[in-house]
């Protein structure tokens, strides 16, 4: 059984367009059945929960809503209830799914002058159809990125094959 959390929590207020991303959301069961990370607990049962968690979007300094607009936000309060997050009622709660995810990180990286080489799809993506949704969607939102950001995508990718 899970965890019971004792007392409501003052969860970082989220919308589909100011959300859960990066590892946070890599921990949370996406709609499209993506393999993501294992370390849920780590993330909502640390002593710094929940101010461990990454949020990007709009008044944020991480804001990818430019480049990937509303693609991949999923709403998840549900999700965190039957794992005993203990939400205040009516709480809703929006994560980016593991794409999103995972191209938020891939740009905060290059929007940096960063390659980033933390980011290892085949821990998050179990199978070549993800990988191959991923790097599609990669492809549709490329022509939002300047020729620089687009050269460290591309030894990103090199990486990762």
């Amino acid at each position: 059984m899970f965890k019971k959390f004792a007392n409501t929590i003052d969860f970082p207020e989220t919308s589909p367009t100011r959300y859960l991303t990066g590892m946070v959301a890599l921990n949370i069961p996406a709609p499209e059945n993506t393999g993501g990370d294992w370390h849920f607990w780590g993330i909502f049962d640390s002593p710094r929960f929940p101010d461990n968690l990454t949020l990007a979007g709009e008044g944020l300094e991480w804001n990818t809503n430019l480049v990937f607009g509303n693609y991949g936000i999923h709403e998840c309060s549900d999700f965190l209830r039957y794992r005993n997050i203990a939400l205040p009622e009516g709480t809703r709660v929006y994560s980016a799914n593991h794409y999103r995810a995972i191209l938020d990180m891939l740009y905060r990286s290059v929007s940096s002058g960063r390659i980033p080489r933390h980011l290892e799809i085949e821990g998050w993506l179990d199978s070549d159809e993800q990988k191959k949704t991923l790097f599609e969607l990669l492809n549709r939102f490329l022509p939002k990125f300047s020729s620089s950001e687009k050269e460290l995508v591309f030894s990103w990718i090199r990486s990762q094959t």
